[in-house]
Order: C-alpha cells, then structure tokens, then sequence
C-alpha cells in the first residue's frame, strides 16, 4: 500500500510498501516487478459531493492504460490541488501483477461562484458550458474562489475565439456583491465592438408590443453587454407590463445573435463591428385588476390621511408603477413631520381566477426625529452667517426632511452671482439621539 497527501500549497511524502508483499503470511522474496505492473489500470475517486469520479479522474491527468510511477500521482495530485477546487487532496495506490490501482480521497472547497459570460454573443450560454466542461473536466458553470481554474477557463475561451477567427482576446473579474463578498467571476471579450441591430420581443400582444419596440429604439447601435441588457429588462421593458397590470411579468435572459461579424485581419487594426440581434422572450402572465388596499401600521397619520395619495381605484387595472410613486409621496409626508425613518412594504394577495389582486401595504413609522448640527462649507464667514440666518429650523425643532429641497433656492440667491455656484448636500439621521445633522459643501467657479 503506498499513500500521500497534499494540501493545497504542501505535499506530505509518505513511505509505502508494496499491499500484495504484505499481504503474504510467511516472508519471501518479492516477485520482480515488470512493465505491466506500472500500468495504470483503475482511477478511483471518493469523497467529492460536486464532482463524479470521472470528472475527478480526468482531471488529474493521468490516462487509464499509461506506464506511470510514484512521482505521476504526484505531480496530478497537485495539479488537483492548485485548480482550487478542492480543500484537500490525498492519494493512495496498489501495485499487482494486473497493473496499478489508484484512489484519490478529495474534499471539496467551500466557496465557489458562478461564471458569467458577459458579451460571448458568438455562442450560447449552453454551447460555452459544454465545450468549457469538455477541456476542463471541473468545470461545471461555477468556479472556485481561489485556484487556477478561472485562469484555466479564460485559457479555453480564448482558444475558442482563435479556432473561430472572432477578433478581441478574453479578459475577467472577480466581482463583489454590496457587502465586498466575490459574487461572480465575468469573463469578456475585450478588443472587439459589438452592437445591437434589433430588439425583437416573442410573446408579447400587439398592445405592449408597440411600448416595448419604442422603449427598444434606445438600444440600437448601443454596445451589447449582458448587464446593460439586465438593466434595460429590469427598468423599461418590466415596467411596461407593470404598468398594464401584468404583474407577475417575466423575461427570460436577453439572447444575442451575431447578424454580421468581421472576421479577425492580422494586417488591419482597426476595430470592425459585429452586430447582433436581441430576442426578449417575455411571457406575460394575468392582467390584474385591484380590488382594494389595506393600511395597517399608521398610528400617527390617519388611513382617511393616506388614501388620497393613492391615485388607483378598485376595479381598475393594477398599476405598480404609479404606487410605487405614490407610497414614495407617503413616505415624504412622513418626512415632512419628522419620521425620517418611515418605511413601507407592500405585499400581494393574487387571485388568479378572478385576475383581481390587493395590496397590503404595512407602514413602519419609526422614531420621530429632531433637528441637529447645521454645517456651511466653502463659503466664507459673511456668506455662513447669512444662510444660517434663512435656514428655519432650529436645533431640536422636529426635521422636516422637505425643507431642504426649500431651502436651497432660496439660498442661491443670498450667494454672489458673479459666480456659478454648486452645493453638494449631506444629510445624516443619527438613530442614537433621533437628529438629523444636515452638512452642505458649496462650490464656486467663475462662469463660462
């Protein structure tokens, strides 16, 4: 029996001797070894619960039916430990008179991400994963967060870009998420000019159709990359639906097609377009009409307070869009009296059968807050004196989170108007003593 052992970045030699010899009851001289013995003729792999012991086998490296020795498995257990994919790597082997057997024991690593390929339009997600997985057996559309396996994939889609004559070369980043944690690893292809010819949207009625070909004219001759299609779905083309009362609207990933590529010209540098149709593929769902809303959580503001700000009538077509923006002139409302911090949350009771829906809407005031420190900067002493003067709000008078947008007109004119001046406003909520400090930076420049 003859083992190993490798951690990512050490390996731990172990002595071995040969399972057959000690399996003999009484000592003799051991039969001498021959090529075939060297053979390697079995990869057995254990302890993977993302990998199949294939894909393990595969890519260490080592082919069934090959003359290999000790340092083989060695160099392959390494080669498994520096992709990243796995926490720990150990190996054992038999020799027999048959050949040689091999067993990797893995642990997986704990971090993997997706990959993301951001502008690939020559293929489909489908094709990439495919003729990726094929020439890196681990890789499966996720990556692991550290290891050399992202740079193994960027190796292979560059080699799909050459064996395809498609221009640019391949670059990628390890994106975070909003709390600075690797959300995604994005490939691209750099070097290259890709832009949109036509929106076409399958599954849409005539009625949003004619919405969404006019919210589509902003996409032609603008450069394709998937975030911008994710955007444009998410802020024109959802909101369309919304609007009309299709509330549980979807669309399907924005899908690429190449209409006119430039083939790659070693003796030309300049950058030739390829051009691309995209298909939205949307699927409507039940228009909706509301039957009615339902406030709960208003203690300081009365419901008879609350209901004129909302523009929608029951039996009319539910309109997301426009309660949105009025929830937004509720929570001003409730800024306007000192309740900075008020929230609302909405929720849903769909009744399919009927296509009606209410609207739950769950207010949480919050603590009511005071006014705090007022703070003038780049402005000279006279200047300071003057606007604090017109600033109404005193310390400890209850914020009115409006008055701002007030005040500032109101103060330009107080400032010299031989020059241009910009303001960039701060205002903070501090949670502990319930104020609210307001800090403005004025910025002056001589006027074009």
């Amino acid at each position: 029996m003859a083992s190993a052992s490798l951690l990512p970045f050490l390996l731990v030699l172990l002595s071995f001797s040969v399972a057959a010899a000690a399996q003999t009851p009484t000592p003799r001289t051991p039969a001498p070894r021959t090529p075939a013995t060297y053979k390697l003729i079995a990869v057995k792999v254990t302890g993977s619960q993302r990998f199949t012991s294939e894909e393990v086998a595969s890519a260490s490296g080592l082919p069934v039916g090959t003359i290999l020795h000790e340092e083989d498995f060695k160099k392959a257990a390494r080669q498994l430990g520096e992709s990243g994919a796995f926490n720990n790597v150990a190996f054992t082997y038999n020799y027999t008179t048959a050949g040689t057997k091999l067993e990797f024991q893995v642990i997986d690593a704990d971090k993997f991400v997706p990959a993301r390929f951001t502008d690939f339009v020559w293929f489909t997600d489908q094709d990439l994963l495919q003729k990726i997985h094929e020439r890196i057996p681990l890789f499966k559309g996720e990556l692991p967060s550290t290891g050399r396996l992202p740079d193994q994939v960027d190796d292979v889609l560059q080699a799909l870009l050459v064996e395809n004559s498609i221009p640019g070369h391949v670059e990628f980043l390890r994106k975070n998420d909003k709390t600075d944690h690797l959300e995604s690893i994005d490939y691209n292809v750099a070097g290259v000019s890709i832009r949109i010819q036509h929106a076409e949207f399958p599954g849409a009625a005539p009625a949003e159709l004619t919405l969404l070909q006019a919210a589509a004219e902003r996409l032609t001759d603008r450069e394709y990359s998937r975030d911008y299609m994710s955007n444009f779905t998410e802020h024109a083309l959802l909101p369309i639906f919304r609007e009309r009362g299709f509330l549980k609207a979807q669309c399907a990933p924005a899908q690429p097609k190449v209409v006119k590529s430039s083939p790659a010209d070693p003796g030309d540098n300049t950058t030739k377009p390829t051009f691309v149709d995209v298909t939205f593929p949307v699927t409507p769902g039940i228009q909706y009409k509301l039957t009615r809303w339902h406030w709960t959580g208003n203690e300081i503001i009365p419901t008879d307070t609350l209901d004129p700000f909302l523009h929608a009538q029951a039996g009319q077509t539910a309109n997301t869009l426009q309660l949105d923006n009025d929830l937004r002139a509720v929570q001003e409302l409730y800024g306007s009296r000192g309740y900075v911090m008020a929230t609302i949350k909405v929720s849903a009771e769909f009744d399919d059968a009927a296509g009606t829906v209410i609207f739950n809407l769950a207010v949480n005031e919050g603590a009511l807050f005071h006014m705090g420190e007022l703070e003038f900067r780049g402005i000279d002493n006279n200047l300071t004196a003057r606007l604090r003067a017109a600033w109404k709000l005193r310390p400890g008078d209850v914020y009115d989170s409006t008055y701002l947008k007030q005040f500032l007109p109101q103060a330009r004119r107080l400032l010299p108007p031989t020059l241009d001046w910009d303001v960039a406003t701060h205002v903070t909520a501090l949670t502990g003593n319930k104020t609210v400090d307001v800090d403005l930076q004025y910025t002056a420049k001589a006027p074009q």
